[in-house]
Parts: C-alpha cells; sequence; structure tokens
C-alpha cells in the first residue's frame, strides 16, 4: 500500500506542478528523505523488539524445562 501512496504523490507532484518544478523538487526531496528515516527506525525498532521477545520465549522454555524435571535429590 506505501508504494501505491508514494506513486500517486510523486505523479501528482511531476503532473500538477509543471511550472513550480524547481520550488516543489526540495519538498518532494524532503518528504522522501523523511519516509526513508522513519522506515529505518521503525525496521530498527521491529529488529530489537524480536530479539528481546525471542530471549523471553528462550527463558520461558528454560524455567518449564527446569520445572518438567523436578527437584533433583
Amino acid at each position: 500500500m506505501h508504494h501505491v501512496i508514494g506513486t500517486l504523490f510523486i505523479g501528482m507532484m511531476a503532473g500538477g506542478a509543471t511550472g513550480n518544478r524547481a520550488r516543489l523538487r526540495p519538498i518532494a526531496r524532503r518528504v522522501v528523505k523523511v519516509g526513508l528515516v522513519a522506515k529505518r527506525k521503525i525496521e530498527s525498532i521491529a529488529a530489537t523488539t524480536l530479539e528481546e521477545t525471542q530471549k523471553l520465549v528462550d527463558e520461558a522454555r528454560g524455567d518449564l524445562d527446569r520445572t518438567e524435571m523436578g527437584p533433583q535429590n
């Protein structure tokens, strides 16, 4: 879906702003850069969240394994 929105935005900028291209180009470039930075941050947060979740799952499995073995006396 985000590809469609980007394509529509670029199409509107290119088609509707023939006289104002020089003025609108920096704005469009800034919008694209903000989108790229946001995407990188979101990917970083998602990777960190996935890593932390995997650690929690591993810890929980370890707790279950120790509980199922019971006390060893």
